[in-house]
This record gives structure tokens, C-alpha cells and sequence, in this order.
């Protein structure tokens, strides 16, 4: 073969060098025993614990800070509540002093149907719906009512009892007529 000889490539040389560095490093580091902690940095753990210090501290105040604005907005609500509820109890009051002033019985235009001893009975409906101040729409005597009514029964019974009565009179005649008729026959 030939004896020629290369010179080596620069890149590789250098990539060579670093790896022996490294190792060395390596080796250091894993046979220094004051330096070598098994698989965990020390810095690192204590920096993520401060971190969580901060970070559960802030989110302390935070609450604190939403804690009073709770308060605060209870206290509020509390207020607006107490003034809707004074408020309320006002207009009722105001429309009950209305009620007594302004609507008393005696000032009605309406009539109280259910009210057995209303003034709506003192009226009386027209007897006839040919007024000129009253149109269609407003009829005063509606049909199956009848102003007159108490009269209409009394009259009613008067012509029944005066039935009754000829009947009555009738059947006491056929009985006599048949009376004089029989003895005569016999």
C-alpha cells in the first residue's frame, strides 16, 4: 500500500477535541463528590419553589383584594335593597292615602256588583230603550230582564190563584150537576 499520510481535516480534529473536553467535564463533575448530586439541581428546585412562593402570594392578596371588594358590594347591595324595599313601602302608602281620599264610596261612578247593599240597586233600568241619548250599543233593559218584575209575579200568582179558583169551582159545579142528574134518573 502506500505510505502517503493525510493531513487531517481541521473540522474533525476540532469536533474530536470538543467531545474529549466534554468527557473530561463529565468525568469531573460525576467524580467530585462535593459538586455531584445524582439527577437534580439544586438551583433550579430552589428557584421554581420561590417562584411558587410569589406566585401563591400574589394570588393571596388577590383574594384579599376580591374579598373586600365582596364586602363592599354586599354592603352595597344591602343598601339598594333597604331603599327598594322604603321605596315600596312609600307608594304603597301614598296610594293607600289615595284609595281613602280619593275613592270613597260615595265618590263612585262604577257599581259593585257583588256588594248586596251597594248603591247600584237605587237604579233602576229605563222601561223602554227608545231614549235619543242612548244608541244600540248602549242598551239599558237587556233581553230575559224585566224592570217590572216584582209586579209581573204578583200578577202572575193573582191569575194563577184566579185559575185555581175557577177550576176549582168548575169541578165542585160538574159534581152538583152530576148530583142533580143522578137522583133525578133514579
Amino acid at each position: 500500500m502506500f505510505p502517503y499520510s493525510l493531513p487531517p481535516d481541521p473540522k474533525e480534529v476540532a469536533a474530536i477535541e470538543a467531545r474529549r473536553n466534554r468527557e473530561k467535564e463529565r468525568q469531573k463533575r460525576f467524580f467530585d463528590v462535593r459538586t455531584r448530586v445524582m439527577g437534580v439541581d439544586v438551583e433550579a428546585l430552589n428557584s421554581q419553589v420561590e417562584e411558587r412562593k410569589l406566585r401563591e402570594a400574589k394570588e393571596r392578596s388577590k383574594d384579599e383584594a376580591h374579598g373586600t371588594a365582596q364586602v363592599h358590594y354586599d354592603m352595597v347591595a344591602q343598601m339598594l335593597e333597604k331603599e327598594d324595599a322604603e321605596r315600596t313601602r312609600r307608594l304603597a302608602k301614598k296610594v293607600q292615602e289615595f284609595r281613602e281620599q280619593k275613592q270613597q264610596l260615595k265618590n263612585k261612578r262604577e257599581f259593585n256588583l257583588w256588594g248586596p247593599e251597594q248603591l247600584w240597586k237605587g237604579f233602576q233600568a229605563l222601561h223602554a230603550n227608545s231614549d235619543a241619548h242612548y244608541n244600540p250599543s248602549s242598551l239599558q233593559c237587556f233581553s230575559g230582564e224585566d224592570p217590572a218584575r216584582a209586579m209581573t209575579v204578583r200578577t202572575q200568582q193573582e191569575q194563577l190563584r184566579n185559575n185555581l179558583d175557577k177550576q176549582v169551582h168548575e169541578q165542585q159545579q160538574a159534581r152538583a150537576d152530576e148530583r142533580r142528574t143522578g137522583s133525578r134518573g133514579g
